[in-house]
């Protein structure tokens, strides 16, 4: 009787005990292979994070008295902020409490569109690596997007690089800029107007869901000489933003959020639709700095807004 030396198995093909050792662990390896790259399973090195949110109709309050009638993810517009590092396993796990069909689209998500849109009778699920680092948009995939986007389906999500940032430790501050398109009611309610979202002329802007949110009541507290960065997503639907904050160069911007896009020494930056950016600065004076969207009509709806520097 002989051996083959290479695979262990007898000439006539009963497998010895050695041999057949040999066959199982090599099916339970590969199938844990196939089971990582079909099923999105995370290699031992990841982290893995899951983000479950759930969407409802309801009345959100938009500041000066008012409410917006909207569809929102966990209630909120815009919806929670997702955080992950870049080679993270990210699992989406949405469910729908309303009769209409929605889903999400999480920009930094780099897989089949026909995973992100769902229906009333099942939650959306889907799981991909964060690979690219950035700020990026994540809204309602269900047609018309454009309607869903405007009714308050949007978040940000912020994927840090593996190393960190460049510049170090700063203060945080994430910052959603989207529109409104409709006038209050008589219960001081607003109701989504559908010709001015097509005709992108929208009554309002907000800063994290607010209009006039960050006022000199309520400004937003820096410290002098310690570095600022700013998560900034334009949430739209359709508007371009120009961020500018008074009296401010930006040491570092990076384009999308990403370090590989990085610009220095500018004072005002566009950023598109759906689109997201960092904005690191540092100021060396106590006292008010507005922000704006320097589309200078936009200050006039409500985006504009003030970092209150102490020493």
């Amino acid at each position: 009787m002989r051996r083959s030396e290479s695979c262990g198995y007898r000439v006539e093909g009963t497998p010895t005990l050695r041999g057949y050792g040999r066959l199982v662990a090599r099916a339970i390896t590969m199938g844990a292979f196939v089971a990582i790259v079909a099923g999105g399973i995370a290699p031992a090195h990841a982290a893995s994070k899951t983000f479950k949110l759930s969407v409802e109709g309801k009345d959100v309050p938009v500041g000066a008295g008012l409410k917006f009638r909207a569809w929102t993810y966990d209630g909120e517009v815009p919806g929670p902020v997702l955080r992950a590092r870049q080679g993270d396993m990210i699992h989406i796990h949405l469910t729908n409490q309303t009769t209409e069909a929605h889903g999400i689209d999480v920009q930094a998500a780099q897989i089949a569109p026909k995973h992100f849109v769902g229906d009333p009778m099942k939650p959306v699920d889907y799981t991909f690596p964060a690979e690219v680092p950035g700020v990026f948009s994540y809204h309602c995939a269900a047609n018309p997007i454009l309607q869903h986007i405007a009714l308050g389906m949007y978040g940000m999500m912020i994927v840090e690089p593996k190393g960190g940032w460049a510049d170090g430790p700063a203060q945080d501050v994430e910052i959603v800029q989207s529109e409104v398109y409709g006038l209050p009611n008589a219960r001081h309610v607003i109701m989504s107007n559908q010709s001015k979202v097509v005709a992108a002329q929208p009554d309002f802007l907000l800063f994290n869901g607010g209009i006039n949110k960050y006022d000199l009541d309520h400004p937003i507290q820096i410290k002098v000489g310690k570095l600022v960065r700013v998560f900034f997503l334009n949430a739209g639907p359709s508007l371009t933003a120009a961020f500018h904050v008074s009296g401010v160069i930006f040491s570092t911007i990076y384009q999308g959020g990403n370090p590989a896009d990085a610009m220095h020494g500018l004072s005002t930056v566009e950023v598109p639709p759906s689109s997201g950016a960092i904005f690191e600065f540092r100021v060396t004076q106590p006292g008010d700095y507005q922000f704006t969207d320097s589309n200078r009509a936009h200050e006039y709806k409500g985006a504009m807004g003030i970092f209150r520097a102490v020493p």
